[in-house]
């Protein structure tokens, strides 16, 4: 019936092929910071309060990372699907020193400025000293979270989805396991409540990295990753020149839900805890938006190299129409839930009614939200990062964030609003950022029109 299928729909196939169990796996993924949310919640408010706060400063420097490694998918796809196969070590031999480099840097910044912004953030002493010591427990995995996901992204283009999916579901599993024994002390172990939670986080993550590498090396049959070029580990500028603006882009994009938190904790913890409900929930939701955002880039890289700018559109738009089923559904739920929802994270009432209001605003941008990321992945596929990087910067921080503010605080409506005004700006942001990529990815169609993906100079 599948085969079948394929052949009728050869387009919609390919990409759901790779959707699924990207989603499943970027869900899994997401789920390891979702678990911490739910079980921290059940065990003590400023905990959670916490690891919120401590999630919103290291999750910008970490997405800066894991989007810079976004730049393999086009650069790796086309020679995976037939052209100079090789060229892929080259490219994850600069992944790998970039991923040297960027987790030194990150694990510095978590243990020395990290810390010193949540003493500043924070108003409970007691938060600010949890906070302070998940990131000096998390610091070390910075590192290992960029490689795995260069890992995770070599294992897609290369059509392989399943390995990536196989590799989060044995995180996630083992992320609960040690959760429930080091939050809670459970079994004889000592309970540590926030700390134990980021010692499982980055147990999951070094334990992910070792599998994906012993998967590849000894159980794969057709190896991606054979061997280390040391001389690209030391001059990784061809992945990093795609992949810088796609780490800012990404970063700019989580980091505007950490600014979003930041100035949340002007509210209060209680406050701060809401503030993390609604980012884990819309966590949760975005997952398969990011799925989506991961295959545009794939199909349209692919589209380029082999068939030309009329498949691209084709695929996009089947993308789309997915989108469009998906983020109504959700649409539908969060309103219809949205007084129920909060209680699955946290059992406080008042951080749950909190929660419950800016889910009713959150759930109406997930429309853009969706329209922005599936054209940021279709401009990736392209490799024009630089276009969305300054698209989000513009949109998102000079628009979303001085608008939020002033509603929340400064506008007639301040009183009424409150926290909610901060969502409010987030929404007008996110449907500007959306037409400016529609109109980028139009131009970029002109540009291509009758042609194909150049094929640059890439090693010198």
């Amino acid at each position: 019936m599948f085969s079948q299928f394929a052949k009728r729909y050869p387009s919609l196939s390919e990409i759901l092929h790779l959707l699924f169990p990207m989603i499943l796996t970027m869900t899994l993924e997401l789920s390891i910071s979702i678990v911490d949310t739910m079980m921290l919640g059940h065990y003590d408010s400023l905990h959670l309060a916490a690891v919120g706060l401590a999630s919103s400063l290291w999750s910008p420097v970490a997405c800066f990372m894991i989007g810079v490694t976004f730049g393999l998918t086009p650069l790796i796809t086309r020679h995976l699907h037939g052209r100079q196969r090789k060229l892929v070590n080259l490219y994850m031999s600069q992944a790998f020193g970039l991923s040297l480099i960027l987790g030194a840097i990150g694990a510095i910044l978590s243990v020395t400025l990290l810390p010193m912004a949540a003493q500043m953030m924070a108003s409970e002493a007691e938060t600010q000293r949890v906070t302070a010591q998940y990131l000096y427990l998390f610091s070390p995995t910075f590192m290992a979270l960029a490689l795995m996901t260069s890992y995770k992204n070599l294992f897609e283009a290369a059509g392989k989805p399943r390995v990536p999916l196989l590799v989060a579901t044995l995180s996630l599993i083992l992320n609960i396991i040690f959760n429930y024994l080091l939050i809670y002390g459970n079994f004889g172990f000592p309970e540590m409540g926030a700390s134990g939670a980021a010692i499982a986080s980055a147990a999951s993550v070094w334990l992910s990295l070792l599998v994906f590498v012993f998967y590849d090396l000894r159980v794969n049959g057709d190896t991606l990753f054979s061997r280390i070029d040391w001389y690209y580990v030391r001059n990784p500028g061809i992945l990093f020149g795609v992949g810088l603006p796609a780490g800012f882009a990404f970063s700019f994009e989580i980091g505007l839900f950490s600014s979003l938190t930041w100035l949340i904790s002007a509210f209060g913890d209680l406050a701060l805890g809401a503030g993390q409900i609604v980012m884990s929930y819309s966590t949760i939701l975005f997952t398969p938006l990011m799925a989506m955002s991961a295959v545009t880039a794939i199909v349209v890289a692919k589209a380029m190299a082999t068939d030309g700018i009329e498949a691209v559109q084709q695929k996009v738009r089947i993308i789309l129409a997915l989108g469009l089923g998906y983020v109504s559904i959700c649409f539908i739920v969060t309103q219809g839930f949205h007084d129920r929802i909060p209680f699955l994270f946290s059992s406080n009432e008042v951080v749950a009614a909190m929660a419950a209001g800016i889910l009713l605003i959150s759930s109406t941008y997930q429309f853009p939200d969706m329209v922005q990321t599936v054209f940021t992945g279709a401009l990736r596929g392209f490799r024009d990062t630089r276009s969305s990087m300054i698209a989000m910067a513009v949109s998102l921080f000079g628009l979303s964030i001085p608008l939020g503010y002033w509603l929340a605080h400064l506008s007639p409506w301040a009183d009424t609003l409150n926290v909610r005004g901060l969502y409010v700006g987030l929404g007008v942001g996110l449907t500007i950022l959306a037409m400016i990529l529609l109109a980028r990815y139009r131009m970029t169609l002109k540009k291509f029109r009758n042609k194909k993906l150049p094929h640059p100079e890439e090693v010198a």
